[in-house]
């Protein structure tokens, strides 16, 4: 589509409060900034996420099915594209299939373990009514992953490519050998949340996200370590990035605390992400699996203990202010407990501060 001039590069209204309000300081400086497509290369890309670690490219086009067929390619990317890889390539799919939120028909089954769920999403002829929202990462077989991102329309966003790093004397940025795939459907009028607000233990760059089908709303908010790498974000809250179809979103989830949505009255959305590395790093061969414990395959009551130090020692937990586990000391034993009624397909997350979930210490008693 035509370049146009971004409006979150327009400078802000003045106030209408002769007071300065804290709040719309914050929001000024939150404007994440964004490029048009055509107007994006690497140089362009480099200079803004090296200091925000954070970018929006709008407007690439994601082919619809006319377009495509007149074309005589492969058939755009849709629900259907899933189901087919599950169908030939179940265990691809099931190594790392991840549980945002069941189906409601699923939410108080016993069995709501990713497996079933997997069936269910893709294995049924029909795509299941909503809400319900799901992931899973394409990986350790190349020929497979190829064939997959020959369904998007690229393989990497054309400003990562070798030609446009090249242009500028640099070499291209590497990307692992898998793809993530976040499908969710959500008819009814409210918003469905996925994960709670979290950051990742990540060793990469960072993720773009494309998003192909319908639309994913991201709430955000800077880490304390990114505020004292860049002043810019200091006194910025929350803040939300509306993603469409066509939108490229680049982010170190390391950085950024985040969480995301998918908004009412949306019958399908589908985003792919990939991880980059930007400093040269070759990626090592990745292996995501489904951990025990990182989200609810049944219910736990609240106190009830979720799972010991020596059933999950290597297991980090997401930290979120809004948290429902808890660490405490049983006898001597780490242990993660429920704070509170936890359902199946809920991601178990700890809070930011270990101290904010530890037990006050007894009070002594005057003599």
């Amino acid at each position: 589509r035509a370049c146009l001039a971004s409006p979150l590069a327009m400078a802000p209204k003045a106030a209408k409060t002769s007071k300065p309000a804290k709040r719309s300081v914050a929001a000024h400086r939150a404007r994440i900034t964004q490029l048009e497509a055509c107007d994006a290369d690497y140089r362009r890309f480099m200079d803004v996420y090296e200091r925000d670690q954070l970018i929006l490219v709008r407007g690439y086009e994601v082919p619809s099915s006319e377009s495509r067929k007149a074309q005589q390619k492969v058939p755009p990317i849709r629900f259907a594209t899933l189901q087919q890889l599950y169908a030939k390539h179940p265990k691809v799919v099931k190594r790392a299939f991840f549980v945002e939120k069941p189906p409601d028909s699923l939410s108080s089954s016993s069995s709501c373990t990713a497996s079933h769920v997997a069936d269910v999403l893709l294995g049924d002829s029909k795509c299941p009514r909503g809400p319900w929202y799901a992931s899973f990462v394409v990986q350790r077989n190349r020929s497979v992953l190829g064939t997959f991102l020959k369904s998007l329309p690229f393989r990497v966003p054309p400003f990562l490519e070798d030609a446009s790093a090249a242009q500028h004397g640099a070499e291209a940025p590497k990307h692992s050998d898998a793809a993530w795939v976040f499908f969710g459907r959500n008819e009814q009028q409210q918003l469905m949340r996925g994960r709670a607000e979290h950051t990742d233990a990540i060793e990469h760059s960072g993720t773009w996200h494309i998003q192909l089908h319908g639309s994913k709303v991201w709430t955000l908010r800077p880490t304390d370590e990114l505020i004292r790498r860049n002043r810019k974000w200091k006194d910025v809250g929350h803040f939300k990035v509306h993603c469409q179809a066509g939108d490229v979103l680049c982010v170190n989830t390391r950085l950024w605390w985040h969480r995301t949505h998918i908004p009412g009255n949306c019958p399908f959305s589908l985003s792919v992400a990939r991880d980059m590395y930007l400093d040269g790093t070759q990626p090592d061969t990745p292996n995501f699996t489904n951990v025990k414990g990182h989200y609810a395959t049944r219910v736990f009551d609240r106190g009830s203990v979720v799972f010991t130090q020596d059933e999950a020692p290597d297991l980090a937990l997401p930290r979120s202010r809004t948290s429902n586990c808890a660490l405490r000391d049983a006898g001597g034993e780490l242990v993660v407990v429920a704070k509170r009624r936890i359902k199946p397909g809920e991601w178990f997350s700890i809070s930011e501060s270990e101290d904010e979930d530890a037990e006050p210490a007894p009070k002594k008693r005057r003599r």
